[in-house]
């Protein structure tokens, strides 16, 4: 039987079991995948003595991970930030599920402006997968002005067109404001029944920032697809093969619904 897991602290919250096991199943492959915690003094242990097939990893350890991994993907590399292992090598899937997303749901981000919220790893990896797709501009709406600064650097650096001064068209959450427990808590930023809004938390599958952008007209996307999509990319690393047309997005959802607030 193959092994794998999440790792992060806490990690309590984390779904990531569930949509392991349901694709695995749907897959007939004998796996298991659990949760972890790994608090940042044991990284560096748990990375050279786990006996995993691979793992994901969630808050706070995209980045502080690094150190420990004998390499990383170009794709990491570049976005400073890894949500999958293999082989001790890192990975970045945020991105890769983030496009999924927006392709299936045929939303055009070429020549558009958005703003995201937050500067942590998430919001690094929808940056870098936004300037792949042809995004006009990105700006970056944070508590931490440092943070901000960091962030808009890097972007610069890579999309050196980038123009703050434009109205967005696409606003997108990657900060913890909505998730379960605290899901009366939204980002504080103007929207309006133009904007399409980009979640990327999943629990609640409807944040409170998401039922307010609905009531007044704008476009919602809520997180549950990425998160799906994200799991999708790292089982396809660890197994080596694509399994995407195997697998029953639906039932998936389904399966996924049923635990979310």
């Amino acid at each position: 039987m193959k092994q794998f897991g999440v790792i992060g602290y806490p990690i309590e919250h984390s779904l990531s079991p569930i949509l392991h096991q349901e694709i695995y199943n749907q897959l007939n492959i004998s796996a298991s995948y659990d949760k972890k915690k790994v608090t940042r003094d044991q990284l560096d242990h748990f990375v050279n003595t786990n006996k995993l097939n691979g793992f994901n990893v969630t808050i706070p350890h995209k980045k502080t991970i690094i150190p420990f991994l004998k390499s990383l993907d170009p794709s990491a590399k570049t976005i400073g930030a890894v949500n999958c292992v293999y082989k001790s090598k890192g990975y970045n899937t945020d991105w890769i599920g983030f496009l999924k997303t927006i392709n299936n749901i045929d939303l055009s981000i070429n020549n558009k402006n958005c703003v995201i919220i937050g500067a942590g790893g998430v919001a690094r990896a929808i940056a870098y997968g936004l300037i792949r797709k042809g995004i006009k501009s990105i700006s970056i709406k944070n508590r931490t002005i440092e943070s901000k600064q960091k962030l808009l650097e890097w972007i610069d650096s890579l999309h050196p067109t980038n123009n703050l001064n434009e109205n967005p068209n696409i606003i997108i959450n990657c900060t913890p404001l909505g998730m379960w427990p605290k899901i009366n808590s939204m980002p504080d930023i103007e929207i309006n029944n133009q904007s399409t809004l980009i979640e990327t938390v999943y629990n609640p599958l409807e944040t409170k920032w998401l039922k307010y952008g609905k009531e007044i007209g704008a476009k919602t996307i809520s997180g549950l697809d990425m998160f799906i999509w994200q799991g999708i990319a790292s089982i396809e690393l660890w197994l080596g093969e694509k399994i995407s047309e195997k697998i029953e997005l639906e039932k998936v959802k389904k399966v996924l619904k049923s635990e979310l607030c």
